[in-house]
């Protein structure tokens, strides 16, 4: 049988940031190693952060050589700089490229090998990593979940495959509406669908529990409301804080699994370098049009979530609702709608579908079972 856990101390609130350090005291580390990207420092995000180590007599050293999508080669570089550096646990700091960079570094550091690509699930020799050094995870947008997911997504730069690193829960996740009021309008809206993404593809994948459902609703609820004031509202502090609430616990919720829609769209990022957030946003309007008839019950309790009075509706017409509601948000905080707009072309589709059967199979089979032919007619659909 399925079993829930939730596996994070998770500290929430404005300023709580200024606790880090005599958290990191307590638990008697010595040496942050620093994983984020040069964004966060541009921004001054990591100022109040490197403040609060500080204060408790914490040392630190900063890796910044995290991109979009993190690389194989970008985690290993972290590991050796934090050997050199005499780190003894990781603070991952940024949105979930950051976050899982300082996930690949701290299951590698751990488990002593030579690259991040040992621990890679369906490629690597330890596919199940027993070790991690201890991880504080400090989110500064409102989408990705990775600050309380036992997963990592890393990119491998030569096949283009976007892989999973399992077992490297965060010990620590400290989310500070204070550190994500400075995000730009797109990543707000970029990762605030990725967190529509994961509650809905939790909500309707057959794994799903009576606890996933819990922290999928809210979260479904949350974003529907807050997402378009988060973005470009006159409350936007108000809005974030909401959202950062709502992007953690739709983290929780897919902790039985996501579906095609991620499936698909790490095959996007991998081989175009989409925003993840961004391809999630294109493709969970056409996954969920192409099942929309096997899930209309389930899209019919998800309805009024997002604000459809759907009360004697059809389960038909709520889910047709449904899947307008999407693209009618998506559309309202100015993400795109067409994967050619990001730089696919019809003749990457064979190739697309074979990256997702390959590397994403784990996600390929909910919400059902799709074909590659099935597959090639969602990615056709957003083209």
């Amino acid at each position: 049988m399925p079993s829930f856990a939730l596996r994070v101390e998770t500290v929430f609130g404005e300023g709580c940031i200024a606790e880090l350090g005599q958290r990191a005291k307590a638990a008697g580390y010595k040496h942050a190693f620093v994983v984020t990207d040069p964004g966060i420092r541009a921004a001054g995000i990591l100022d109040s952060i490197l403040s609060s180590l500080d204060e408790a007599e914490v040392a630190h050293t900063v890796y910044e050589n995290v991109t979009p999508n993190p690389t194989i080669p970008e985690v290993d570089g972290g590991v050796v700089a934090m050997r050199d550096a005499g780190g003894d646990f990781v603070i991952g700091v940024g949105g979930g490229s950051a976050i899982d960079a300082a996930k690949g570094v701290a299951v590698t550091f751990a488990m002593g090998g030579a690259t991040s690509k040992e621990y890679l699930f369906g490629v690597g020799a330890t596919p199940f990593p027993g070790k991690v050094m201890p991880l504080f995870a400090i989110p500064t947008t409102c989408g990705t979940g990775s600050e309380i997911s036992a997963a990592a997504v890393i990119t491998d730069p030569v096949s283009h495959y976007k892989h999973l690193m399992l077992n490297c829960t965060p010990n620590v996740a400290i989310l500070d509406p204070n550190l994500v009021a400075k995000m730009p309008a797109p990543i707000t809206a970029a990762t605030g669908m990725d967190a529509l993404t994961h509650a809905i593809e939790a909500y309707v994948n057959p794994g799903n529990t009576p606890f996933t459902r819990m922290f999928a609703t809210r979260a479904i609820q949350q974003i529907s409301k807050n997402l378009r004031q988060a973005v470009n509202g006159p409350d936007r502090p108000a809005a974030l804080k909401h959202m950062l609430y709502a992007a953690d616990i739709a983290g929780q919720s897919m902790s039985q699994g996501l579906g095609q829609v991620h499936g698909l769209s790490h095959v996007v990022s991998g081989r175009l370098g989409t925003p993840h957030g961004v391809a999630n946003a294109i493709l969970l309007s056409q996954v969920l049009e192409f099942h929309k008839d096997f899930l209309a019950e389930q899209l019919l309790e998800i309805a009024p979530l997002m604000g459809i009075n759907a009360f004697g509706m059809p389960a038909n017409k709520a889910a047709t609702e449904v899947v307008a509601a999407v693209r009618s948000l998506r559309s309202d905080i100015s993400v795109t709608s067409k994967l050619s707009e990001v730089g696919m072309k019809e003749s990457d589709i064979p190739q697309f579908v074979e990256d997702a059967q390959k590397s994403q199979g784990i996600f390929i089979a909910a919400p059902r079972a799709a074909t590659a032919e099935d597959l090639s007619a969602i990615y056709k659909s957003a083209l």
